[in-house]
């Protein structure tokens, strides 16, 4: 049985490594059926999916400050704090998610559920919606290299570096 003071070390572990974009300790720490949850978004089953979000982080320079944790049974939950050049390139310093619940079995991290304000989600979506026929336009191969056909980003390491100059670019051209 793990105790409190434990499962909380284990998120601090997990920030740190999380910080350091040391993908491969971050994917240990992960059960193998794992579940990432960003609500509302999209969920990721299986290191392999979890893993694209970690290889993305690692290239927008994603920092996550987990925050006012709190752990019951097997549980903890905190509040977390998020920023990376992604963000900074579309004026949006820190994303603060209202919620992010740990779930772990036998010292893994089993499901990571993580709750934006609905103001940030909208704001986020209204933000790629007049993004995405910008970047069509004007980068025609970065778009089918980063997109899906449905219009979706495919999230890893190298979509992430090339998503950070292109946001900035696109919004110079809309005078911001």
């Amino acid at each position: 049985m793990n105790t409190q003071k434990d499962l909380v070390s284990l998120v601090k572990a997990f920030q740190d490594v999380a910080n350091r974009h040391a993908v491969e300790r971050v994917m240990a720490m992960f059960a193998d059926d794992a579940e990432f949850e960003m609500v509302g978004l999209f969920t990721l089953v299986g290191k392999q999916q979890i893993r694209a979000i970690f290889e993305y982080d690692a290239g927008v320079n994603t920092e996550l400050q987990f925050i006012n944790c709190t752990s019951e049974g097997n549980t903890v939950t905190c509040q977390l704090v998020e920023c990376n050049d992604r963000l900074e390139a579309t004026g949006i310093s820190k994303l603060h998610h209202t919620s992010c619940v740990l779930t772990f079995k036998d010292r893994l991290i089993k499901k990571f559920t993580a709750t934006l304000p609905a103001e940030s989600t909208q704001t986020i979506g209204e933000m790629w919606q007049a993004f995405l026929p910008w970047i069509a336009k004007n980068y025609p191969a970065d778009y089918s290299r980063m997109f899906t056909p449905e219009g979706r980003f495919i999230y890893n390491r190298e979509n992430g570096e090339r998503v950070v100059p292109l946001l900035k670019e696109w919004r110079a051209s809309q005078g911001k």
